[in-house]
């Protein structure tokens, strides 16, 4: 290795110890935003700047929720206990439409500060940022007067906070929606598959909710390309035995919140878990090999036909601690959990490596991934399913 890789590698492996050793506690609370701003991809049919920061009116929160349209079409998974005001916090979670006219607004309830993409006929169209004190967001003005699907994408991950959506609104005619893709991945993972800081400046750069954008990590893009609705259930800085939990969980930072995973039975899982494990020390090969097959067990018990892909991460290093070398490490104990799980009669998973990122295709902040290589990883995922599944 050269030493600039040298270099390279050890403050990319300091930084994700850094960063998980912050990350990796079990109480639930969100960090204050840095520097929080709201981006604008500037489309003609998208609101004005004012409607894309969501600066409207303000409205009473408690307002009256009025009764969703049945044809709303939530992608992920929501809470529904109160059908007119339906809360969700995974990352990548998606709320789509179709209306007839030219313009539309969305009611959403959000204590936190979370980014939405908007997207327009499958297209983004700008970023908007919720507020705590709003609920009314203009989503699209001066629209040809016709039929379009809009969705609302949640960018940003589960600690960011909560939010609940209470209707779409204005002169606009609700239509049905359109069928869902049959094909259906469910992306289980820690910061990597959040996307955590991979629309960042950099390397230096910590947490911030405006830097952080589901909608093109490897996940989100490897569904777009496969045609396949997907769920991400992602939390930063989480280790496999914390995701095993958080994986049971609607609603993450709630433990009485749980999932009915039947309600949306995937044919494709992809593991990527097991990066935060190697942050304070070497967990062993025992207890690795454990906490990875207590989690694919849950997974096979509620999805017996899915093809599950056990993936290592791009992150993971050889370079430092001096003498640890992470990455061999874990490839050494993911393949001595294949091993177990085939002794085990287990059958229908396969493990893939995604390649140690590299500092010349651009980090995000705190080392993660950046655009580049979620589009990379991505394209290595999406070959790989096409040739098992046949998508």
């Amino acid at each position: 290795m050269s030493s600039s890789s040298s270099s390279f590698a050890f403050a990319l492996a300091h930084a994700v110890f850094a960063f998980a050793l912050s990350c990796t506690r079990h109480d639930l609370s969100t960090p204050a935003p840095e520097s929080i701003t709201t981006a604008d991809s500037g489309a003609a049919s998208a609101p004005n700047a004012t409607s894309a920061t969501g600066t409207t009116d303000a409205l009473p929160l408690n307002r009256a929720a009025l009764p969703l349209p049945a044809n709303v079409r939530f992608v992920g998974r929501v809470d529904r206990s109160n059908p007119n005001a339906v809360r969700f916090a995974w990352s990548g979670t998606e709320v789509v439409g179709r209306f007839q006219g030219t313009s539309i607004s969305a009611r959403i309830r959000d204590d936190g500060t979370n980014f939405f993409e908007v997207l327009i006929d499958g297209e983004p169209k700008f970023v908007l940022q919720t507020q705590p004190n709003r609920e009314i967001y203009s989503l699209a003005e001066s629209l040809p007067d016709a039929v379009h699907e809009i969705a609302l994408y949640k960018r940003t991950e589960a600690r960011v906070g909560e939010a609940v959506f209470l209707g779409f609104e204005g002169s606009a005619t609700m239509m049905p929606s359109l069928p869902p893709s049959t094909r259906r991945i469910e992306f289980l993972g820690d910061s990597i598959t959040t996307g955590y800081g991979n629309e960042g400046p950099g390397v230096d750069c910590t947490f911030n909710p405006a830097q952080q954008n589901e909608y093109i990590t490897y996940g989100a893009i490897t569904a777009r390309m496969l045609g396949a609705e997907h769920v991400t259930v992602a939390w930063s800085g989480k280790t496999i035995g914390e995701m095993t939990e958080y994986w049971e969980r609607t609603l993450p930072a709630r433990a009485e919140s749980r999932w009915d995973h039947q309600s949306w039975v995937p044919q494709l899982v992809v593991l990527n878990v097991g990066t935060n494990d190697f942050a304070i020390r070497d967990p062993g090969e025992p207890r690795f090999v454990r906490m990875y097959i207590a989690l694919f067990s849950r997974v096979r018990e509620a999805y017996p036909n899915a093809l599950v892909v056990c993936a290592l991460g791009p992150m993971l290093s050889d370079a430092y601690p001096a003498g640890r070398r992470n990455r061999t490490l874990a490839k050494r104990y993911m393949q001595a959990t294949m091993e177990k799980l085939k002794a085990a009669g287990q059958t229908h998973f396969e493990y893939l490596d995604f390649l140690e990122q590299r500092e010349s295709d651009g980090l995000g902040c705190g080392y993660h991934p950046g655009r580049t290589t979620h589009a990379l990883m991505a394209e290595r995922l999406a070959a790989f399913v096409k040739e098992r599944l046949g998508w």
